[in-house]
């Protein structure tokens, strides 16, 4: 029971940080949003072209599709991830699989992307955009629902050998 505990703890914690990350990196403005990713586009860029020399990269194209990609949906995939995990684990892993579980889970990630793209519209050099909401919530709920299920597969399985 102590390790179950202990893994509660460790969800919780990494889930805070994740969402504290989100708030915090939609509080940066325009020029300093920018000059994070371009950064993170720019290696992508580079060794696409040492792969591939012939390689026409539109570099514009591929920072606003690694900043889509990386910026909002991984990383609230990660946020779907270890909140989900950690509400499962919430009474340290006397998982009950019920919709409360699974509402009150979905809500949370429509919530933060909703407040991570509102903080954005108000930060300077920043816009909140509804098609940003839904590619948040969408990594969110992918990542989440796999969580879920690879949990109950394990838990499931776990009960059956019991």
């Amino acid at each position: 029971m102590k390790a179950r505990k202990i893994l509660f703890y460790i969800f919780l914690v990494i889930a805070l940080a994740i969402n504290v990350l989100i708030i915090v990196e939609s509080c940066i403005g325009g020029e300093g949003s920018a000059s994070q990713s371009i950064g993170f586009s720019e290696g992508i860029a580079n060794i696409i072209e040492n792969m591939f020399p012939n390689a026409n990269i539109d570099h514009a194209a591929l920072h606003s599709a690694i900043r889509k990609l990386v910026g909002h949906f991984l990383l609230f995939g990660l946020s779907g991830i270890f909140t989900t995990l950690t509400i499962l684990m919430n009474d340290y892993l006397r998982i009950k699989f019920k919709w409360k579980n699974i509402l009150f889970t979905a809500g949370f990630g429509l919530l933060m992307a909703v407040v991570s793209e509102l903080i954005q519209y108000f930060t300077p050099g920043r816009y909140g955009a509804l098609t940003d909401i839904l590619i948040d919530y969408s990594g969110y709920i992918l990542f989440g629902a796999l969580a879920y299920l690879i949990t109950y597969l394990i838990f499931k399985k776990h009960n059956i050998k019991q």
